[in-house]
């Protein structure tokens, strides 16, 4: 599987307007890139080093704007269950937004981490997949 990060570098000048580095996305105030090098969900979150995290979505547009960046290959995102069944972002941001696909979250017990699918909805699978 594929992954997607996302990074925030903000400007000097005090109007905390993103400011993406070279082959970074902006979307609103957040930087996002896509990395086509295929690995498990546990491997992208130890390479996200310089200021990056699996990939957060909190409104629709977002989640328009990285799907296109993406086509249509499933790509990991930053969403992680809670030892309560409870959803949030690695990046420490509110889970609130949510576009799962059908039977999701399906909360089984080895599904602990999420997936975009390559129609963009929200799957919950396994670290190890």
């Amino acid at each position: 599987t594929f992954h997607l990060v996302k990074r925030c570098i903000y400007c000097p000048d005090g109007w905390n307007q993103a400011r993406c580095p070279y082959g970074w996305t902006q979307v609103g105030s957040r930087c996002f890139t896509y990395n086509q090098t295929p690995m498990s969900w546990d491997s992208a979150k130890t390479l996200l080093g310089l200021g990056a995290n699996l990939a957060s979505v909190h409104t629709y547009w977002e989640h328009q704007r990285i799907m296109q960046l993406f086509g249509n290959t499933p790509v990991w995102i930053g969403g992680s269950k809670g030892l309560k069944g409870t959803w949030w972002w690695n990046d420490g941001t509110s889970f609130f937004f949510s576009k799962w696909c059908w039977g999701e979250p399906s909360n089984g017990y080895y599904e602990n981490c999420l997936q975009m699918s390559s129609r963009g909805n929200l799957e919950q699978l396994s670290t190890s997949a």
